[in-house]
C-alpha cells in the first residue's frame, strides 16, 4: 500500500522565501494601525465554517478589489473548498482558474500554478489538474530569465539605498544560479511527489532525484523517495532518506511511519522487522551533526553597572513556525552566554502557523495578554521587541535585536525581591513565593508562578528538535497569578498534581486535534503531555499587569545537577 505524505503549503513557501514565510501569519505587533484591507481579510481568514468563511473572502475582494491580499484570500478559498468540499470539483477548478487569470506576468503565473497544485496535493483532489499546474510551474522557470529578474530587483533595492551608507555587494552569477536550482527544485517536488500518489514511480523517483540534487534541504522530496526506497525493500537507503527528512521538519503520519519500518529492518538484524528502540537516540545523534548552532556567544562579564535585576525573555513560538527557528536559536545561544542568576528565558507555545503539541491553554492566554500578532515574538521585561523572525541563516540578526534591551535591563536596578521555596515530590509540585514591601503605588501588581519542563524532544516542521524553558503551566487565581497589594509583603503558595497536569494537557490537544487546526482537520504526530517529572523549573515573577513592566523574577531548577543545592532562590545575584 502506497505511504501518502503532506507537502505542506508553508514548508514549500520557505524555500522559495524566507520572508513569504514571516508574510504568511501576522507579524509582530506594530506601532501602526492596521490598514482596513489587512484587518478584514485577518477576519475572514479566522473564521473556521468553510461556507461562511469563503462567503467572507469573497465579500472581502468585493470591498477591497486593489488590495495586495486578493490573490492570497483566492488561495484561501481555493484551500477551503479542496479540503472541506472535495466533492466540488467544478468549483474547485474554476477558482484555481481564477487565480491562474489574475496574474500579472509569466514569472507570477509560475509561482501561482505551484501554489494551486501544491493546495490540491495536499488535499489529495484533481491529481491529474495538479500535475498540469506542477509542470507549468517548473516550466515557466528559465534560468536566464531568472538571472536577469534577480540582478534587476538587486539593483532596484541598490538604488533605494542610496545615500544611506549600505553598499552590499551584488551577487555573483555562481550565487544567481544556485538560487534558480533551489527554486526550481521546490517545484519540481511537488511534481515528483504528485507523479508518485499518480502511481507514475518513475517518473516521480526521477523528478526528486533531480529535485534532491539541487536542494538537500527538501524534506517532502526526500520523504517520498524515502518511502519508495521502503517499498522496494531498500530499508537502508529509505532510512537515510528519512532521517535527514523527518528532522529536516517532515512530519507527516506516511513519513514516520516509513521511517519506523526502515529503521526496525535495518536494526532488527531479521528481515520480519522488530522494534524502534534507539531510534530517537539515533535522530539525536544525527541532529546534533547536522544542525549546530550557527551562533556562538562569549561568556557574558558584568560591567561595574551590574545591578541585582534578574531579566526576564519571554518567547512566544511554535514549532511548525519557520521564521521561529532564528528567534529560538537565538535565545538558545543567549542561554548559553548568561548565567540564570542573569537571564531567565521561557518559551510560550503556540499553534502558529501549524499545530504544536506543547501549546496549553495557558501559553494561549499569555498571548492574548500581549496581544501578540504572530510568532515569533519575544518580550523582554514586559517591553516586546520589534523585530520579526528569521530562518537559521538569520540567527545572528535575531541576536542583535535582542542583546540591547536584555543588558540594558541587567543595568537597571529590581524594583523587588523573591524568595522561592520549591519541591518535586512523587506526582506534585509545591512552591512557595515571598515578595518584599513593593516600593511601587501600582494597584495592579501580580506575582506569577510558572512551571516548566528545561527541554523537550520533538521534531517540529520547522526542523527544531531541542525545545528548552517550555512553560506547562501557569498559577495563581485563573492561572492568571496572584494579586499583590502595593506597600506590604505577601508570600502565595502554588501546588500541581502533575498526573492532574498531564490529564489537562492532553485532554486540550484531544480536543484541539477534535476541533480542528482553523477549520482543517489533522492529526498530531506525537501529543507532548506527558510531565516528564525529572526535567522541571519553577519561574516567578512580579509584573504590573497594567502596563507589563516586569519588576524582578527568579529561577528554580527542581531537578538541578549533582553538587548543586535543589528548590529555593532568592532572584537575586548570587
Amino acid at each position: 500500500m502506497k505511504f501518502r505524505t503532506v507537502l505542506f503549503a508553508f514548508l514549500f513557501a520557505l524555500v522559495i522565501s524566507t520572508a513569504h514565510a514571516q508574510s504568511s501569519e501576522p507579524e509582530t505587533p506594530a506601532a501602526r494601525e492596521t490598514p482596513p484591507d489587512a484587518k478584514a481579510y485577518q477576519e475572514a481568514s479566522r473564521i473556521t465554517n468553510p461556507a461562511e468563511k469563503i462567503a467572507a473572502l469573497e465579500k472581502f475582494k468585493k470591498d477591497f478589489p486593489d488590495s495586495p491580499s486578493v490573490t492570497s484570500a483566492d488561495m484561501s478559498i481555493l484551500s477551503t473548498l479542496a479540503s472541506k468540499m472535495p466533492d466540488q470539483t467544478a468549483r474547485i477548478q474554476q477558482t484555481a482558474k481564477t487565480i491562474l487569470n489574475g496574474a500579472k506576468d509569466k514569472k507570477e503565473k509560475g509561482s501561482l500554478s505551484a501554489q494551486i497544485a501544491d493546495s490540491l496535493l495536499t488535499n489529495h483532489v484533481l491529481l491529474n489538474d495538479a500535475e498540469k499546474y506542477a509542470r507549468t510551474s517548473v516550466d515557466s522557470m528559465k534560468q536566464a530569465e531568472f538571472i536577469a529578474d534577480q540582478k534587476a530587483q538587486f539593483a532596484k533595492r541598490a538604488a533605494a539605498r542610496k545615500g544611506n551608507g549600505d553598499s552590499p555587494e551584488p551577487p555573483t552569477d555562481q550565487e544567481l544560479i544556485k538560487r534558480f536550482n533551489q527554486s526550481r527544485a521546490a517545484r519540481l517536488a511537488i511534481l515528483g511527489r504528485i507523479e508518485f500518489e499518480l502511481d507514475k514511480t518513475p517518473a516521480a523517483v526521477k523528478v526528486l532525484t533531480e529535485a534532491h540534487a539541487a536542494d538537500r534541504n527538501l524534506p517532502g522530496a526526500e520523504g517520498t523517495l524515502g518511502e519508495i526506497a521502503v517499498q522496494k525493500g531498500d530499508y537502508a537507503k529509505g532510512l537515510e532518506y528519512l532521517v535527514s527528512a523527518r528532522l529536516a521538519g517532515q512530519a507527516a503520519p506516511s513519513t514516520v511511519a516509513a521511517l519506523n519500518t526502515a529503521y526496525s529492518k535495518t536494526h532488527s538484524g531479521t528481515t520480519s522487522g522488530g522494534s524502534t528502540a534507539g531510534l530517537d537516540e539515533l535522530l539525536d545523534a544525527e541532529y546534533h551533526k547536522r544542525f549546530p548552532n550557527p551562533l556562538h556567544l562569549d561568556a557574558y562579564r558584568p560591567n561595574d553597572k551590574r545591578s541585582d535585576r534578574v531579566v526576564l525573555a519571554e518567547v512566544f513560538t511554535g514549532g511548525g513556525c519557520p521564521p521561529c527557528v532564528g528567534a529560538d536559536l537565538a535565545f538558545d545561544a543567549a542561554m548559553e552566554r548568561y548565567a540564570r542568576k542573569d537571564l531567565i528565558v521561557v518559551m510560550y507555545h503556540q499553534h502558529v502557523p501549524r499545530p504544536d503539541p506543547m501549546t496549553n491553554s495557558d501559553t494561549q492566554a499569555r498571548s492574548k495578554y500581549y496581544d501578540v500578532k504572530g510568532v515569533p515574538t519575544y518580550v523582554i521585561d514586559g517591553a516586546t521587541v520589534r523585530f520579526n523572525g528569521a530562518g537559521r541563516d538569520g540567527t545572528k540578526s535575531v541576536w542583535e535585536h535582542i542583546q540591547p534591551p536584555i543588558e540594558k535591563d541587567l543595568d537597571s536596578p529590581a524594583e523587588e525581591k523573591i524568595d522561592i521555596n520549591a519541591s518535586a515530590a512523587g506526582n506534585s509540585v509545591k512552591v512557595t513565593a515571598a515578595v518584599a514591601a513593593v516600593n511601587n503605588e501600582s494597584k495592579d501588581l501580580k506575582i506569577h508562578i510558572l512551571l516548566l519542563e528545561k527541554e523537550i524532544t520533538y521534531s517540529g516542521e520547522n526542523g527544531i528538535r531541542y525545545h528548552p524553558m517550555v512553560v506547562r503551566a501557569m498559577g495563581g487565581t485563573h492561572d492568571d497569578g496572584f494579586a499583590l497589594a502595593p506597600g506590604a509583603p505577601m508570600s502565595v503558595e502554588q501546588y500541581w498534581d502533575l498526573d492532574t497536569l498531564s490529564a489537562s494537557l492532553k485532554t486540550q490537544l484531544d480536543n484541539y486535534e477534535a476541533k480542528g487546526h482553523r477549520g482543517n482537520a489533522f492529526k498530531f504526530i506525537e501529543k507532548k503531555y506527558q510531565i516528564d517529572r525529572a526535567n522541571l523549573a519553577v519561574v516567578v515573577f512580579v509584573q504590573d499587569a497594567k502596563t507589563k513592566h516586569v519588576l524582578q523574577s527568579a529561577f528554580v531548577d527542581l531537578n538541578p545537577p549533582a553538587g548543586h543545592t535543589p528548590g529555593s532562590n532568592s532572584g537575586e545575584p548570587k
